[in-house]
């Protein structure tokens, strides 16, 4: 097992009516005004909490002012407007009430009320690193269970101009709080619910499929995780009010993507690193809708220099039963397992489905490799393997 560092500073509250706490959080914190932050004013309307907080807010006279606005894959000039904003209400606190996207949005501009928009971009290029002191503490509430950004160091914002979408990664991340209240998913849409629990999977595999052999605890937990979350992946589309399916499933992403389940190991099996270059093709992609197009491709092109890696996953995730002699053979089968479930969840399967065409493959592959640095911690991949792989998904 590796050396490692970790910390999850996140304080959360779990169950039903945990947004109930926000206001005694927020008083006891000194906070002088919020920033409260969510999608546009039509999603709003579909989300009883958002005005469940507005109502506890002003009846515990705590000021606020609201940008809404949030779409998916939140636009570095929108983290622009919000920093603008805060800085001429004086905004001491930043109250995300969404997904990952809003949540997002929220990192980024508490990043930069403090420092400038062009210091937000720094960050998330890995330029510079921010100070604590200089960045808004967040709060979230969830309202998606899918990107884990609610415990998570991560912040991945779309720059329109460069046309390229990245993460800041930085502890300083990391929301002060976050309120989890499984019931408040029971109306998320089919779609979005399926491309949330794909999402969750994936954030393991990030740290699961890797080259580091020895964090055999790390890997009976994650594979815990990612088979829970596949049983109420099952559960929710067919019973979307199921409480625990959807307490697992809420629970799970962010169990996933709070990189306790990387603690030991190398991280990054290339899976997002080629998602999110895809974006520079349609920066309108739903996320986990291009991972679930991405994994088949990926993992048959991965798989060839890794076979033991898939065929564990394939034993221990799947039940496949082990062929010691052809362990690529079971592996093939693990995949043929995920692959029937992103069949069963309804997420597409192909590039034309979500916007992307072969005339685009070329840019994607040359902006993976451009990042210098590994586009997958199992194994090395070329440009001419990382485009292999989106043709594989045509």
């Amino acid at each position: 097992m590796l050396d490692f560092e970790f910390s999850l500073p996140t304080k959360v509250f779990f169950g039903r009516n945990a947004q109930e706490r926000i206001p005694g959080i927020l008083k006891k914190e000194q906070v002088q005004k919020v920033l409260l932050h969510s999608y546009d004013e039509e999603q709003v309307k579909k989300i009883p909490v958002y005005q469940e907080i507005k109502r506890l807010l002003k009846e515990n006279e705590i000021a606020f002012v609201e940008l809404l606005g949030v779409q998916p894959n939140p636009t570095l000039d929108f983290v622009g407007e919000g920093i603008t904003l805060c800085r001429k209400e004086g905004v001491d606190f930043i109250l995300a009430v969404g997904g990952g996207s809003v949540i997002d949005s929220a990192k980024g501009i508490a990043l930069g009320v403090h420092t400038s928009v062009e210091d937000v971009w720094s960050y998330v290029e890995g330029n510079k690193t921010p100070d604590p002191a200089r960045t808004l503490k967040t709060g979230a509430v969830l309202t998606a269970a899918a990107a884990g950004s609610e415990t998570s160091t991560a912040a991945v914002i779309m720059n329109t101009k460069l046309n390229i979408k990245r993460g800041a990664h930085h502890e300083v991340n990391r929301p002060f709080f976050t309120v989890m209240n499984p019931e408040i998913t029971f109306s998320v849409p089919a779609f979005q619910t399926a491309c949330g629990v794909f999402d969750s999977i994936m954030h393991v595999c990030e740290r699961y499929f890797t080259s580091s052999e020895d964090a055999a605890l790390t890997d009976r937990m994650a594979e815990a995780v990612m088979k829970s979350i596949i049983e109420a992946g099952h559960t929710v589309m067919k019973e979307p009010q199921d409480y625990e399916a959807r307490a697992t499933l809420m629970w799970g992403a962010s169990i996933a993507h709070n990189n306790l389940l990387g603690c030991g190991r190398l991280k990054g099996c290339g899976l997002h690193l080629i998602e999110e270059e895809m974006h520079s093709a349609n920066a309108r992609i739903v996320h986990g809708a291009g991972l679930s197009v991405l994994f088949p491709a990926w993992a048959r092109q991965v798989c060839k220099k890794a076979p033991g890696r898939f065929a564990q996953f394939a034993v221990r995730v799947w039940n496949v039963e082990m062929n010691f002699e052809h362990p690529e053979e079971t592996a093939e089968k693990g995949i043929a397992l995920m692959e029937h479930f992103i069949e069963e969840l309804g997420l597409p399967r192909h590039m034309e489905e979500i916007g992307v065409s072969e005339a685009d493959f070329g840019q994607i592959a040359r902006q993976c490799i451009e990042k210098s640095q590994e586009v997958s911690r199992l194994c090395h991949l070329t440009e001419e393997e990382v485009r292999n792989i989106l043709y594989q998904a045509l």
